[in-house]
């Protein structure tokens, strides 16, 4: 069982989760190599679906784009408090952004939904928190007020 480490390193507060290496194998896969080297960068709180904090996964990961190219799985539009979902934009899909935009979200609490500016967009589930949701929750709510926090994701 394969698990990552989610941390807010400033704050000194991470989070376990496993992948969903059985209902999302080609996500799980494709993050898990991209994951050889862990990533950090700043994640915000989400405007449109509640509860969540988004990660704009470096596109450096995917020399060949292929964070972009993996087909659907374990798709969900209703998340869960733990869930982790991945979701790829090709050029100008994103609010006409014209570079690729890598999303890893992480659902921090209840009454969530993926409904965005352009409607409903089912996401591969593909990790779920499994240690320590509670105080990594705490952190994630705050940066809706606080404003963007550095996040770190590796290989547990």
């Amino acid at each position: 069982m394969k698990k990552i480490r989610i941390s807010f390193p400033d704050e000194k507060v991470e989070a376990l989760a496993v992948l969903l290496e059985d209902k999302a194998p080609s996500t799980c896969g494709c993050l898990w190599k991209a994951l050889e080297t862990p990533v950090e960068g700043l994640c915000i709180h989400a405007m449109w679906t509640g509860r969540e904090i988004s990660f704009p996964f470096p596109g450096t990961a995917f020399p060949g784009d292929e964070g972009l190219s993996l087909p659907p799985e374990n798709q969900i539009t209703i998340p869960l408090p733990g869930d982790i979902v991945w979701n790829a934009y090709s050029p100008y899909q994103w609010q006409g952004n014209p570079n690729i935009v890598y999303d890893f979200g992480v659902f921090y609490g209840r009454d969530s939904r993926l409904l965005l500016p352009m409607g409903w967009k089912p996401s591969t589930l593909f990790a779920r928190i499994v240690e320590n949701l509670e105080p990594f929750a705490a952190v994630c709510a705050r940066c809706q007020g606080e404003g963007r926090k550095k996040l770190r994701i590796e290989r547990a």
